[in-house]
C-alpha cells in the first residue's frame, strides 16, 4: 500500500488532458471528464512546477496541438499517457 502524505499547498493541481482542450476541441472531453480523478496529477511546487508543468509539459502540449487540429479523445488520452510516461516519477504520487 502506497501512502503520500502531503501539506496543504505542496502541489499544484495539473490535469493530464490540460483545461484548455475544453476551449480548443469542444465536446471531445466532457467538464466531468476533465476534472475526475483520473485526470488529476500532483506536481510538487517550485522547481519541478517550473522546469516541467511550467515549460516542458507546456511545449509538448504545443506540439501536440499544431500536429493535431482536430484529434479524437483517444488521441488525447494516449497523449497524457505519453507525458505520464516520460514525466510521472517526478509527480506526487508518481505516476508510472
Amino acid at each position: 500500500i502506497l501512502c503520500i502524505v502531503m501539506t496543504e499547498g505542496a502541489v499544484v493541481v495539473h490535469h493530464a488532458v490540460e483545461q484548455q482542450v475544453l476551449r480548443r476541441y469542444p465536446g471531445v472531453v466532457s467538464e466531468s471528464e476533465m476534472h475526475s480523478l483520473e485526470n488529476l496529477r500532483g506536481i510538487p511546487k517550485g522547481d519541478i512546477n517550473n522546469r516541467v508543468h511550467l515549460s516542458q509539459i507546456r511545449k509538448e502540449w504545443n506540439r501536440f496541438y499544431k500536429a493535431n487540429p482536430n484529434p479524437t479523445q483517444s488521441q488525447l488520452l494516449d497523449f497524457a499517457t505519453k507525458l505520464d510516461n516520460k514525466f510521472g516519477h517526478l509527480f506526487n504520487p508518481p505516476i508510472r
